[in-house]
């Protein structure tokens, strides 16, 4: 740029523009956003008309979302739409959106897969840029706010639905199935919205936006309709078209959620550390380019689930990382404390609770899901996480009440248990046996002791079944600990056996190794 001559705006403007937007994304790549901030002003400055703004409008939106200065990123957002005539709400409140939500799906309710292939398409400039503008910002928004982002995803629909499909529709239908799914508990309609996004891809045949989309339909829809094992696979799949397409960031993203899925499905955990250790040394050398601030704790945080059931120790990676596990707990909640980064303290909460929990630490557990849930303000949006944290706080919650006879406790344990049954009427497979296993403690802290001997086994046979290793292994625990407890010793031994065996072969040797005395 400094061979370019003093008038270049005015006299070489076409050359200028194109250089100019060629070093932002080389800015942006690599992460230089005060430097890219001031460098697109220069551009807006100059630019000669609108869609030459748009061109970087969407790394400048970016920038500031990734650089943490959200409330500046949502303005320059809103000015933009504004700027096109398609102004996004100042106020946005909960009824708002679930009345919005709620009519556009009476829109789609009757639109199939079959449909999108003779379906309009969208050929009209202004609503294109407005389409790629928000498709920018709809992972940032699902962050920030519970509100902004389920309205961002309509705002794409009501634009599609108007003006026909293009790409960015394919995003537009995953998230609004999230929101669906989340806000409305809708998850059949969200599955289906999440099928039709994968069917426009398809359409257009594009494989550069698959990982962005597949990371919302395998990560957050799919999950509670069909088995987990599977969502791995489709979670697997569109990592490796997100590599093939240089799309690092979002490739990454998915590998995060694949491998917590993949633990949740049961996937032997030596092989699942090696994974995982694998993907935290390269978020850790990325990290120090600023780069995927958002996904490299959750990861890490598993990393050390996985150390703690296998039995190895922290130690063993904390060199790799620079710092312990407590220490990086601190920093996570002390950003939480000073800037409400709400994704930070859940990271931490929500690990305490599985590492707590397998090695029955229920007091933990239930502080710790108080915890979490008073820094989720965004739980409207539904994550698989979500199925440990209820099947977790549920048990802990009729194990302790049990024992204290605590009433508050035992109604707190009932909604996870309502919950879950919701879920197994949308997806058996992944759910029938959490919710026999929660129905078991039920029952037992009821005192209602055949009814809950009824639950354990048919919990353990659904495990089985479904191919849940490890919570098999789980199921087979609590009943060994109810047959100590009401004094059939004998059957005890054989089913704590049994559980111990399960957890070796899950490859949870520490955890199979403290499985005794109870």
């Amino acid at each position: 740029m400094k061979f370019l001559p003093e008038n270049s705006w005015v006299d070489q403007y076409e050359l200028t523009l194109h250089i100019y937007e060629e070093y932002s994304t080389v800015l942006f790549v690599k992460k230089r956003f005060e430097e890219l901030i001031s460098h697109i002003d220069v551009v807006l400055n100059n630019a000669r008309c609108l869609g030459d703004e748009m061109k970087v409008q969407e790394m400048l939106i970016s920038a500031l979302f990734l650089s943490g200065a959200t409330t500046t990123a949502v303005d320059s957002l809103r000015a933009v739409l504004d700027s096109l005539g398609f102004p996004f709400p100042a106020a946005i409140d909960n009824d708002s959106v679930d009345f919005v939500i709620n009519t556009l799906n009476k829109t789609t309710k009757e639109l199939t897969v079959a449909q999108l292939h003779s379906y309009p398409l969208m050929t009209e400039s202004v609503p294109l840029q407005a389409m790629r503008i928000m498709s920018c910002v709809t992972m940032p928004f699902s962050l920030s706010s519970p509100t902004m982002f389920p309205m961002m995803a309509c705002q794409m629909m009501q634009l599609t639905l108007q003006h026909g499909l293009c790409l960015e529709s394919a995003l537009a239908f995953a998230n609004f199935g999230y929101s669906l799914s989340g806000r409305c508990a809708n998850l059949d309609d969200g599955y289906r919205h999440g099928k039709i996004s994968l069917a426009i891809l398809d359409r257009f045949k594009d494989t550069k936006r698959l990982a962005k989309v597949a990371f919302i339909v395998h990560g957050f829809l799919s999950v509670w309709k069909e088995p987990i094992q599977a969502t791995v696979e489709g979670l697997q799949y569109s990592v490796n078209q997100g590599f093939l397409e240089g799309d690092y960031d979002n490739a990454t993203l998915n590998r995060v959620v694949l491998l917590r899925q993949a633990l949740m499905a049961g996937m032997h955990l030596s092989k699942l550390r090696d994974k995982q250790e694998s993907l935290c040394r390269e978020m850790m050398y990325n990290k120090a380019k600023k780069k995927f601030f958002v996904s490299f704790n959750p990861a890490l945080g598993d990393l050390y689930t996985l150390l703690a059931l296998t039995g190895d120790t922290d130690e063993s990676i904390e060199s790799i990382f620079a710092t312990t596990r407590k220490e990086n707990e601190d920093i996570l909640l002390q950003r939480y404390d000073i800037s409400k980064v709400e994704t930070a303290a859940r990271v931490v909460y929500y690990h305490r609770v599985l590492r707590s929990f397998w090695f029955r630490d229920y007091e933990t557990v239930l502080n710790c899901s108080k915890k979490y849930d008073q820094c989720n303000k965004t739980k409207e949006l539904l994550r698989s996480v979500d199925i440990w944290m209820v099947l977790f706080f549920g048990i802990a919650c009729f194990v302790v009440s049990r024992k204290d006879n605590n009433i508050r406790l035992m109604s707190d344990g009932e909604q996870q248990l309502t919950t879950m049954q919701k879920w197994e009427h949308a997806c058996k497979w992944n759910f029938e046996n959490k919710a026999l296993l929660l129905q078991a403690e039920f029952y037992y802290a009821r005192k209602e002791h055949e009814q809950a001997k009824a639950c354990y086994e048919r919990s353990i046979a659904s495990a089985k079944q479904h191919n849940f290793l490890h919570e098999e292994a789980l199921a087979n625990e609590m009943f060994g600990i109810f047959c100590v407890e009401t004094g059939d010793s004998a059957r005890a031994a054989s089913v704590l056996e049994e559980a111990r065996r399960l957890y070796q072969q899950w490859g949870a040797h520490e955890k199979a190794s403290r499985l005794l005395p109870l």
